[in-house]
């Protein structure tokens, strides 16, 4: 090894033009070029005759065409007895074939082409996407638009999504870190509400094809429908393309009604889960964030950077560093376009350390909020924040995509230039005032997924309430 050192030392030096690294350089001492000012593209803009709105943005890098259709839905309008439904409809606008072909013969098709039309529907929003290579875009287009005006929905592949869902159940509780984000989430927001309901084989096995088409009716029309188409195309080419495809769906439905609003019930304390075939403690805490909007996210974003965003944050360098508690830790300020998001400090460690970590992350979010930052912190957290953020916007495909939402949402075109201004404005006395004005320990929910037999300390030593988390799966009814 020695030998092989000597060898590779001076081999080094010679890489370097003979020059030796300076001593007691730092990474600090690193320079690098300003990031370049963002520009927004041009986007082609329209609302077809149907009420349909279609943004298109041409990039002639690639031949290469990509769209992405946005339906205002989400599994929020699920029904309290079939929770699941929203899911299904999604995965069933394409997977379930459509009126004109059934999907294995789409499939066929589309791998064929080297194209891929998907469907899905989550929390606040339903999508449908398309790719294709140029020379592919009628044919790819004809399948795209007979997925979103006419699927068929199969009772076969209805059935199989159903299968699909019933297997997650059975295996929800598996992995110890989802358990714990899943059930953090559903005790900050609730179970009585659809922020917290939790799919169930009997909300699974309530859904029939009936709710199925009843929900696509309801939700997909026109006026409910945003587009968006990036690639290699003439905007105006394109523009009549999708116009003359879609003439001919003009259903109409009453305008959607908003979301359900966001109520927090959540009591302070801890939940346990007892889980003795684990070594270690997976946990999370926290409470109610808030929305991408507030006057005071950047600021807040700063903050958790330098509380737990990475290898710099206090959090990691206090928990991980230098006590040994845990392999990773992080915590952010969650924030969504429309609903609060959650303030959530989350990790695992060791069993025998569960309660020291603990009471060390609270002793770093006191720390935090009475004593102002460092003006290192602080520059890092945002370049950090800063830097992160331009990858949402390196491609068009992107940048379309997050003007789509930015539509989608309500928020202005130049949010982005808002947000990034802000962040530059951050100073030690905002992070100061956030943290008071924002996080309150006093209202933290605390979930723990682990062995309390193997706790070095038990979780009492918070004086804080300890109840007992149920994952008890409901069983299927019997047939």
């Amino acid at each position: 090894m020695k030998m092989f050192l000597a060898l590779l030392i001076p081999a080094l030096v010679a890489a370097q033009g003979g020059r030796t690294p300076p001593s007691g350089q730092s990474y600090k001492d690193l320079k690098y070029p300003k990031l370049r000012e963002f520009q927004l593209p041009k986007i082609d803009e329209t609302t077809l005759p149907n009420g349909m709105k279609l943004y298109l943005l041409e990039n002639h890098e690639l031949p290469t065409i990509r769209g992405t259709a946005l339906i205002r839905t989400g599994n929020l309008f699920d029904p309290a007895d079939k929770v699941g439904l929203a899911t299904i409809t999604g995965g069933l606008i394409r997977g379930g074939g459509t009126t004109s072909k059934p999907a294995d013969q789409i499939d066929e098709d589309l791998e064929n082409i080297a194209a891929t039309v998907e469907s899905s529907i989550g929390e606040s929003s339903a999508a449908i996407r398309f790719s294709t290579l140029k020379e592919r875009t009628d044919e790819v287009l004809a399948t795209f638009h007979d997925v979103l005006t006419s699927p068929a929905f199969s009772q076969d592949k209805l059935d199989f999504q159903k299968l699909q869902l019933r297997s997650g159940i059975a295996r929800r509780n598996d992995e110890p870190h989802s358990v714990t984000q899943r059930e953090f989430a559903d005790a900050v927001y609730g179970r009585d509400n659809p922020y917290g309901w939790l799919m169930e084989y009997s909300t699974v096995d309530n859904i029939n094809r009936d709710d199925v088409v009843a929900f696509y009716k309801r939700y997909f029309f026109p006026a409910n429908t945003i587009l968006a188409i990036q690639g290699d195309f003439s905007a105006p080419e394109m523009k009549a393309k999708i116009e003359k495809l879609f003439a001919g769906w003009n259903e109409k439905q009453a305008p959607v009604p908003p979301f359900p609003a966001v109520t927090n019930k959540a009591k302070n304390g801890i939940r346990v889960a007892t889980r003795p075939d684990v070594t270690q403690t997976s946990f999370a805490l926290g409470h109610l964030g808030g929305v991408l909007n507030d006057k005071d996210y950047p600021a807040l974003e700063v903050m958790s950077s330098i509380l737990g965003g990475g290898f710099h944050s206090r959090l990691f360098l206090k928990v991980r560093t230098a006590l040994g508690y845990a392999y990773d830790i992080s915590a952010g300020w969650g924030a969504d376009y429309d609903h609060p998001g959650l303030l959530d400090i989350s990790g695992s460690t060791k069993s025998a350390s569960t309660t020291e970590t603990l009471k060390a992350v609270f002793d770093e979010v006191k720390k935090i909020q009475t004593e102002p930052v460092s003006d290192d912190e602080l520059q890092t957290a945002k370049d950090t924040v800063s830097n992160g953020f331009v990858f949402n916007f390196d491609t068009p495909a992107k940048t379309l995509s997050r003007l789509l939402t930015y539509r989608y949402y309500g928020y202005p075109d130049d949010f982005i230039f808002q947000y990034q201004k802000a962040i530059q404005q951050v100073t030690r006395a905002d992070v100061l005032r956030v943290a008071k004005q924002y996080i309150d320990p006093a209202k933290f929910v605390i979930v723990a997924i682990g062995n309390p037999k193997e706790f070095g300390t038990p979780l009492s030593a918070l004086n804080l309430p300890v109840t007992e988390l149920d994952l008890t799966i409901k069983p299927p009814a019997k047939k």
